[in-house]
C-alpha cells in the first residue's frame, strides 16, 4: 500500500515537471513573438519616416526609379538646386548661377554623356546641393499661365466701331495675313507692330483684339496689366519674357494683348517709393521686347489698352501707334443694340432707334449690353409661358431707368475726371 501512494506521488511531480517545462517554453515562445513582432513595428515605423521625408518630387531626386541611371546624378534623396547657364564652356568650365538658399554664380565641369553645345546660356539644368554638379538638363515646358485664348468673336459681334475696325484690319491684319506680309517685306515697309488702345472701361478693347485674332487665325496671349505686377525683385520681368518667349514659338501668327498697361506703364519719377523700382524693371523688359519685335520678321504683335494715357510713361507711348475706341455715339448705340438683341424675340413695335435716343451720352458698349440683358430679364417676369415672351419697349424703358438710377451692376470708371498726378502710383 505504501509503495502503491509512493508511486503515485512520483508521477504526480512528474507531470507537474512536465507542465511547468511546457508552461515555460511556451511563454518563451509567446514572449519572442512579442519581440519580433514589436522589433517588425519599429521597422516598418523607420520605413514609414523614411517614405516621409520624400513629400515634394519637384524637389527631390529619386534616382532608383528611374530605368536610366544618370552617372552625374547623387544617389541620395537630396533637394534638387535648378540653376541656368550664364556662361558657355570656356575651355575648361561652365558658368551657372543657382537659386533659391545656396544662389550664386558657380562655375561646373561639362558632365559625362553631355557636350558642352548642348549648355548655352539660358539652359536650365538641375545641380546637385553638395557637389554643384549638374545632374540633368531640365527640358523647358510651355508656360501653362500664358497658353493662347481661342475666341468665336467677330467683327460682326463688334457694333459702331466700323473705323477701329478699318484701322486694325489695315495696319494689324495686313501683318497677320501671310500673303500681305510677303509683300509689304517686298516693299521694304516698316510697319507698326505695337498698338495701343485708349477707351474709357466697356467701350469694347478686349472685343476688339479677340475679333482680331480670331479673324486672321492667330494665337492670342492675353494677360492683365496688373498680374505683372510682382512684389518680389525681377518676377515681373520674367513673366514678361515668358509671356514673348511663348508668342515667338506658337505655330500661328500671335498678338500679345496686356489690358489695363498703365499698371506697368507710368510714368517713371526720381521719386520711388513702394515697390517702383520693380514696375520699372517690369516695364523695361516690356520696352527690351518691342524693340526686339521691331527687329524681328516674325508676326507677333503686341497689343495693349488703356483708359489713362494721361500718366504712362513716354518710352511706351513713342513705341506705339495709338487708336482711340471712343464711347458710341447714338448712331452707333443703335448698331450695338442690334448686335446684343439679334437673338432676342423683340415685339412687332420695338423701335431700337427710340431705345438708343433714350441712352445717356456717356453710356459704354457695356452698359447697353446690360440694358438689353436687364430688359430680357424683365419680361421673363412678366410671362407664365415663356415660350411666348417677346421683349417690349416698356421692358427697355425699365432696364434704362434701373441703370440711370444705380439699380443693375454696371462697372463705373470711378476715377476718371479726376486729376490724378503720376507721383500718386506709388502713394
Amino acid at each position: 500500500m505504501g509503495l502503491e501512494i509512493r508511486l503515485r506521488e512520483l508521477v504526480q511531480r512528474a507531470k507537474k515537471l512536465v507542465r511547468s517545462m511546457t508552461d515555460d517554453n511556451t511563454s518563451e515562445q509567446v514572449e519572442e513573438k512579442e519581440n519580433q513582432e514589436k522589433e517588425e513595428q519599429r521597422q516598418e515605423g523607420k520605413e514609414d519616416k523614411k517614405k516621409q521625408k520624400v513629400q515634394f518630387p519637384q524637389y527631390f531626386q529619386q534616382q532608383q526609379n528611374r530605368g536610366d541611371k544618370n552617372p552625374n546624378g547623387t544617389n541620395l534623396k537630396t533637394p534638387v538646386l535648378r540653376g541656368v547657364v550664364v556662361s558657355e564652356f570656356d575651355g575648361d568650365r561652365i558658368w551657372v548661377e543657382a537659386s533659391g538658399n545656396m544662389k550664386g554664380r558657380y562655375g561646373v565641369e561639362v558632365p559625362n554623356g553631355y557636350d558642352a553645345k548642348e549648355f548655352q546660356p539660358g539652359t536650365e539644368v538641375a545641380l546637385d546641393p553638395n557637389s554643384f554638379k549638374v545632374t540633368d538638363i531640365v527640358e523647358r515646358g510651355r508656360d501653362a499661365e500664358f497658353e493662347p485664348i481661342r475666341t468665336d468673336v467677330t467683327f460682326q459681334d463688334v457694333g459702331g466701331l466700323d473705323h477701329v475696325i478699318t484701322n486694325l484690319s489695315s495696319n494689324v491684319g495686313a501683318q497677320l495675313n501671310s500673303d500681305k506680309q510677303k509683300k509689304i517685306e517686298e516693299w521694304g515697309m516698316d510697319m507698326d507692330k505695337s498698338m495701343l488702345l485708349i477707351g474709357k472701361p466697356g467701350t469694347g478693347k478686349t472685343h476688339l483684339v479677340k475679333a482680331l485674332s480670331n479673324e486672321y487665325d492667330a494665337d492670342m496671349f492675353m494677360i492683365n496689366g496688373p498680374q505683372l505686377v510682382e512684389k518680389f525683385i525681377g518676377e515681373g520681368a520674367k513673366k514678361v519674357k515668358r509671356l514673348y518667349e511663348q508668342a515667338r514659338s506658337s505655330d500661328n501668327p500671335a498678338i500679345v494683348f496686356i489690358d489695363e498697361i498703365d499698371a506697368i506703364a507710368k510714368k517713371r519719377l526720381d521719386d520711388r517709393r513702394h515697390g517702383g523700382e520693380e514696375v520699372e524693371r517690369t516695364m523695361s523688359q516690356l520696352l527690351s521686347e518691342l524693340d526686339g519685335l521691331d527687329s524681328e520678321d516674325g508676326s507677333v504683335i503686341s497689343i495693349f489698352a488703356t483708359n489713362t494715357p494721361d500718366i504712362m510713361d513716354p518710352a511706351l507711348l513713342n513705341r506705339t501707334s495709338a487708336i482711340e475706341v471712343p464711347v458710341p455715339n447714338a448712331e452707333s448705340k443703335e448698331e450695338i443694340l442690334k448686335v446684343h438683341t439679334r437673338r432676342i424675340d423683340l415685339e412687332d413695335d420695338i423701335d431700337l432707334g427710340l431705345v438708343a435716343k433714350e441712352l445717356d451720352e456717356d453710356f459704354t458698349g457695356r452698359d447697353i449690353k446690360q440694358i438689353v440683358r436687364q430688359a430680357s430679364v424683365n419680361t421673363l417676369e412678366r410671362y407664365e409661358d415663356v415660350s411666348e415672351a417677346e421683349v417690349s419697349m416698356n421692358d427697355f424703358q425699365e432696364a434704362i431707368t434701373d441703370l440711370k438710377e444705380g439699380n443693375v451692376g454696371v462697372e463705373k470708371d470711378f476715377l476718371s475726371g479726376e486729376n490724378r498726378h503720376p507721383e500718386e502710383m506709388f502713394a
